[in-house]
């Protein structure tokens, strides 16, 4: 009875136990326990985590709330991609955006947040405080800190009008002619009579009857001309075709024309004749939306005795202009054209000297160091471009003033430049006009003389015995009394002021 007894409490124990293992388990299986999973045991459950069997990519060494592992395979110092949150993950403060405008102030490390120069490719944020610095003003999807132009959409249109053939491109006395026209070296289009040749006799005036091709610049070029070709040719059955030669210049026989995408301009004369034929074109572009604004602001740094110096200027938009359309020959050479560009009382000029010699003698410099410190200035600030990359003319003098403002030119400009801040200074300056023939061409180079008692280098002497030492404005490995050895034994000018 005993024996029946305990088999029968066992059995109930058994069967209470069974059932509350059921239902455990029941519960157990009633819930989404994949909300539970944690993979690789990093503590983040694998609903949650972006890498759930890497432990190592959960990891948020700073705490700022993003996981180091949203950088992978980023560069850790720069980055702008929209999947790259915490690129500097050991710095809790690098994930800080000051402005709210969704881009961390770390993404600009160790710059100077004035300057936008200083600013790498991939920046984006380049002010934290300002959440409106990135801008885009002439609204073509270009931010301007990456728009060679912030105030035009660049694009250019042509047009072919008209032409003729004025001279046998072979021994017929008729053409077959048609039109290429070549963007930086590229063919965009060619131009034909409706999928024929214009069949012209010489010296026949033909229209044509085609539509205006339009080229969209990319605002983002680096290249600050687009270069625009076009040529005309003779179709020829037996050979390869002719080009036609339109070009007034030696040793072309094409239009070539240059866009200038900072400035918005092109040189053309709507018309070019060469040897063999002629053609009438029109080229059309944006006009850009400049603000109005009444002074440029200009800073200028350069290095001299292993120390850097800074000076600031604010320059009249007015007066910039008044230079820029002076009535004046941009390639002259009579002296008396030359002396014009020597602007010594301009009121600029002026303030510029000032400033220039109160740094100098705050550093105790002597009449020689104040004139290397200043030769200094104009080597290191006004950067050496040809004026026909910069005008797109062979010759073009600028007066110190534009000069100033576009901080950039040749060796006359940088030579009147300073020229007119020692004359402004009270030194006794002239000009060193150099001529040369090299490869059957007439060379020149402008530089600078000043006078001084005692024996500074090379000099060169005026009809009166006075001596004037050398002044190289374009580089600034020279200083006063240095000349370059291409120029030894070069004949030259003395221009005195």
């Amino acid at each position: 009875m005993k024996k029946t007894a305990l088999i029968l409490v066992s059995i109930i124990l058994i069967s209470i136990l069974t059932s509350f293992i059921v239902i455990e388990t029941n519960n157990l299986l009633n819930f989404d326990n994949t909300k539970k999973i944690d993979t690789d045991g990093d503590g983040i459950y694998d609903n949650m985590d972006d890498f759930p069997n890497d432990p190592a990519a959960s990891m948020d060494t700073d705490n700022d709330g993003y996981p180091d592992s949203w950088n992978i395979g980023k560069n850790q110092e720069y980055s702008n991609t929209n999947l790259t949150i915490d690129a500097f993950p050991d710095d809790p403060a690098a994930s800080i955006d000051s402005d709210g405008d969704g881009y961390p102030d770390s993404w600009n490390p160790g710059k100077d947040q004035s300057d936008s120069t200083s600013i790498p490719p991939l920046e984006i944020d380049e002010f934290p405080d300002d959440p409106n610095d990135y801008k885009d003003t002439d609204k073509d999807g270009v931010g301007d800190y990456y728009d060679i132009n912030d105030f035009v959409n660049l694009f250019i249109n042509i047009k072919l009008e008209k032409f003729k053939v004025t001279g046998r491109v072979d021994l017929l006395r008729w053409a077959q002619v048609y039109f290429v026209i070549n963007i930086n070296g590229e063919m965009v289009k060619k131009f034909d009579n409706n999928g024929r040749y214009w069949n012209v006799l010489l010296n026949q005036e033909t229209v044509i009857n085609v539509d205006t091709i339009s080229y969209d610049i990319p605002d983002d070029t680096q290249s600050q001309f687009t270069e625009i070709e076009i040529i005309m040719y003779d179709y020829d059955f037996f050979g390869e075709d002719d080009v036609i030669d339109i070009s007034d210049k030696s040793g072309e026989n094409t239009l070539i024309l240059n866009f200038d995408n900072v400035a918005n301009t092109i040189s053309d004369n709507s018309v070019t004749r060469g040897s063999k034929g002629i053609l009438w074109y029109d080229i059309t572009y944006a006009e850009s939306s400049i603000p109005e604004i009444d002074t440029y602001n200009r800073t200028y740094r350069w290095m001299f005795n292993d120390k850097q110096f800074k000076l600031s200027m604010e320059i009249p938009v007015d007066l910039y202009d008044q230079y820029l359309n002076s009535n004046v020959k941009r390639n002259p050479y009579a002296e008396k054209d030359m002396i014009k560009f020597v602007t010594s009382s301009d009121l600029i000029i002026n303030d510029l000297s000032d400033k220039l010699l109160s740094l100098a003698e705050n550093e105790n410099y002597d009449s020689v160091n104040t004139i290397n410190f200043i030769l200094r200035f104009v080597q290191e600030n006004i950067e050496y471009v040809l004026d026909n990359s910069s005008k797109g003319v062979v010759e073009y003098w600028r007066y110190p003033v534009e000069t100033l403002v576009e901080k950039k030119g040749d060796c006359e400009d940088s030579s009147v430049l300073f020229a007119s801040i020692m004359d402004s200074l009270n030194y006794d300056v002239a000009l060193i006009f150099y001529t040369w023939t090299e490869a059957n061409q007439n060379i020149g180079h402008l530089a600078v003389g000043i006078h001084l008692d005692g024996d500074y280098g090379s000099y060169v002497e005026d009809n009166t015995g006075k001596e004037y030492f050398y002044c190289e404005t374009t580089t600034s490995s020279y200083v006063i009394g240095k000349l370059p050895p291409e120029l030894k034994d070069k004949s030259y000018k003395i221009i005195q002021i």
